[in-house]
This record gives structure tokens, sequence and C-alpha cells, in this order.
């Protein structure tokens, strides 16, 4: 079975969390190293840790575990597709059910991963920008 992350983790962290995963094969060993204030590599995890409240500290070894005995599920990049030339993005229109392009506005355009874009059309690809789940 696999899980997702429970807390919420920047690129660095991510970065880290897959390093972890890949140099441990006991989670408490790779929770133990973390916790060496002389561990280089994976500060940003360890400085997470630091300044965590306690009571997300469960759910920061249960994310440890899942990664290192390989049962975690990344969080997908999402994608907008932005045209800066028009200044334009996709957007859902409800009413027709259809894709559709309009000014970037206070609107929410379409977010998608990257693999869904480029299969709807390969030529979304120079007008990919990475946003926030």
């Amino acid at each position: 079975m696999k899980y997702k992350l429970k807390l919420n983790y920047t690129e660095g962290e991510l970065k880290e969390l897959k390093e972890l995963g890949k140099a441990y094969d006991s989670p408490i060993h790779a929770i133990g190293k973390l916790l060496m204030p002389e561990t280089h590599g994976i500060g940003s995890l360890q400085a997470k840790y630091m300044t965590m409240e306690h009571t997300k500290e469960f759910d920061f070894m249960a994310d440890i575990n899942n990664v290192v005995m390989g049962t975690a599920v990344f969080p997908n990049k999402l994608y907008i597709v932005h045209d800066t030339n028009t200044n334009s993005v996709i957007y859902h229109d409800d009413i027709n059910n259809k894709l559709i392009w309009a000014p970037l506005c206070f609107y929410r355009p379409v977010k998608n991963t990257k693999e869904e874009w480029l299969s709807i059309n390969p030529a979304y690809e120079p007008m990919l920008e990475r946003v926030e789940d």
C-alpha cells in the first residue's frame, strides 16, 4: 500500500527525503541520522524537525518511515499553461465543459501535471509554468 506524505515539504526538503530513502534501509536509522547535529546533506529536514510543533512529530516520523520503506507517494508537480505573449492561460469553461484560453485574471487556471498537459497537446511544453498545489 502507498501513502501520501502527511506534511507539506519544500522542493529542497522533498529532495532530501528522497536521498534519505536511498541511503537507508531502516527508518529508525534514518531518523537517528536526522537527529545528529553534525549530519550533512539533510539540513532542511533537520531545520524542519527542530522548528516543528510537537504535534506534527508523529506525522514527520511516519513520512520518513514511508519514504525509507518505499511506500511514500510524493506530490505531483502542477503546472498551468501560460502564454506570456498574450498573457493568457487555460481555464475550464464550466458551462460548455471545455478548456478555453482567457486573459490571466482572478479566475483559477487549470492545474495539471506536466504529463497531463503534454498528453493534451505537446505544443504546450514551452508555456508550462510551475505552480503550487
